[in-house]
């Protein structure tokens, strides 16, 4: 199978893109961050997130079930959280 096969593959498999605006767990809290990069451990897919604002010594490899969509939705759960 070629290379372009595989990125292809791949690209459709991951849930967020490079570049993507997400919201990730920290602890308790929600925070806005961007997905980085990506890598397949088996057998989950690992993001590198940016958190907004924060030092690049914060990013960190986070999986899949950290990261929610930048939408709405998830932007009042984020505000209920800070709430609380």
């Amino acid at each position: 199978m070629s290379s372009k096969i595989k990125k292809v593959q791949n690209a459709t498999r991951n849930k967020y893109k490079i570049g993507e605006k997400v919201l990730c767990y920290q602890g308790n809290f929600l925070y806005d961050a961007k997905c980085v990069k990506t890598k397949t451990e088996k057998p989950q897919i690992e993001y590198l997130v940016h958190y907004y604002k924060w030092k690049s010594k914060y990013d960190e490899w986070v999986p899949e079930s950290r990261i929610l969509k930048h939408n709405a939705k998830n932007l009042q759960l984020q505000h209920k959280l800070k709430q609380k």
